[in-house]
């Protein structure tokens, strides 16, 4: 096993397509593919769904795909930080992230940054919402993207975004059109309802919205290992589950949730940083900068979510 092959595997993951994640990763596509099925030999197991028409994930795949992202982060971490050791003139910001966070969103907010600021090294670290907490308060991060949370002393936010909570029915067959993508929160409530470990945010986020509601959560009793997991459990009929729009591969069999004034139900998220941290020059103005470019980004966030409904 080698970094390549995780890095063509995490491309095929992100494509599904051999010709658009050997474009990405600039090799042959037989190249790819070989590399892939060395990877797949020394699992002992397929991580991939080859047909005539598309390439998935297996099972397998999907409960290792995370493992094989923080392989290939720890790799970049590494490497960034033996470049900021060379060039000790670089300023660095350590910024822990959960799973659940869009990309998408951090792209919007972190590009125009490293557009604007020279000698700015961003580093991060993807990790559950326990492990960056204490990493935050051991100093050994300056900012945590996750989920908002019940405040928490000591400890400063901004608000990020927020983006609409997904039903995704129990089974296969059902889908439905942009026009009918509603439904009641009172029509799920009695629904058994597969989950992930109460690490990134998303199990809490479930719970909360039920106790909001004043309504039993009905789980599943065993758990899936990541939030990748809960859409392919659904489909096969194990129980509904509930995700970000962001996190949903298949819009077309997922619903957006309303509440009983038919508003969205939505899942918020914020950075936040100790009362005593932002010491350094980078990470005050790293807050300056969020204070207006998150706002920014959410808004443009909003309006793909939108789009992404409406097209479902």
């Amino acid at each position: 096993m080698n970094l390549n092959q995780l890095r063509f595997a995490s491309a095929l993951a992100r494509h599904a397509s051999f010709t658009r994640a050997a474009e990405e990763c600039a090799v042959t596509q037989p190249t790819l593919s070989n590399a892939i099925a060395y990877l797949e030999e020394e699992f002992g197991e397929k991580i991939f769904l080859r047909t005539t028409r598309k390439v998935s994930l297996t099972p397998f795949g999907a409960n290792l795909l995370p493992e094989i992202e923080r392989v290939l982060s720890a790799q970049q971490n590494l490497l960034q930080r033996a470049a900021a050791l060379r060039h000790p003139q670089t300023r660095s910001i350590r910024i822990g992230t959960s799973p659940l966070l869009s990309t998408r969103f951090l792209d919007l907010l972190i590009e125009p940054l490293r557009e604007s600021t020279a000698n700015l090294d961003l580093i991060f670290y993807e990790m559950n919402m326990a492990d960056l907490y204490a990493m935050l308060e051991r100093e050994e991060l300056d900012f945590v993207f996750g989920v908002t949370e019940p405040r928490k002393e000591q400890r400063n936010r901004i608000f990020l975004y927020r983006e609409p909570l997904m039903y995704v029915p129990k089974g296969r067959e059902q889908t439905w059109s942009g026009a009918t993508s509603a439904i009641r929160f009172d029509e799920i409530a009695g629904d058994v309802f597969v989950m992930v470990p109460d690490a990134c945010g998303l199990t809490r986020t479930v719970r909360n919205v039920f106790r909001s509601h004043r309504r039993a959560l009905h789980e599943y009793p065993g758990e899936a290992l990541s939030y990748q997991v809960l859409e392919q459990w659904a489909a096969l009929g194990i129980g509904a589950a509930m995700l970000p729009l962001s996190k949903i591969a298949s819009v077309d069999r997922a619903r957006h949730i309303i509440d009983k004034q038919g508003h969205h139900i939505q899942v918020e998220f914020e950075v936040l940083w100790n009362g005593t941290g932002a010491k350094s020059e980078p990470a005050r103005q790293f807050i300056s900068y969020l204070r207006e470019g998150a706002a920014a980004a959410a808004d443009q966030m909003t309006t793909e979510f939108d789009a992404a409904i409406a097209s479902a």
